[in-house]
């Protein structure tokens, strides 16, 4: 009874590190995407809290997951006023692991 339960805790643990992971391949993807698409200045920093990840399911499998990130990015017009813009990507999960960022396909900037 105790190797079973060593086994499945074992199980959680690993599994909870993966979706980790693979959260921070988005966010990371995300980041990318959000300079390339806006053209911001190579280097543009983001704050975490500003980035929020929501993940779905679409299907049975672990493929078929797909991730909505919102993203907000904080700017100032000419007279000095902060302006905030949320943007939405949505991102479809097409590789087994999704450990790298080719696991992953932008289906939409918002």
């Amino acid at each position: 009874m105790q190797k079973l339960a060593f086994i499945l805790i074992t199980f959680l643990l690993v599994s909870c590190s993966l979706d980790n992971k693979q959260e921070k391949v988005v966010r990371e993807l995300a980041k990318k995407d959000a300079v390339e698409k806006l053209q911001l200045p190579e280097g543009t920093k983001f704050i975490e809290e500003h980035i929020e990840l929501t993940e779905t399911e679409t299907g049975e499998a672990s493929i078929g997951i797909t991730y909505i990130v919102k993203v907000t990015v904080k700017s100032q017009d000419r007279e000095g006023n902060e302006i905030l813009k949320t943007y939405t990507l949505n991102y479809k999960k097409i590789g087994e692991d999704g450990l790298a960022p080719e696991d992953y396909e932008l289906i939409s900037f918002e």
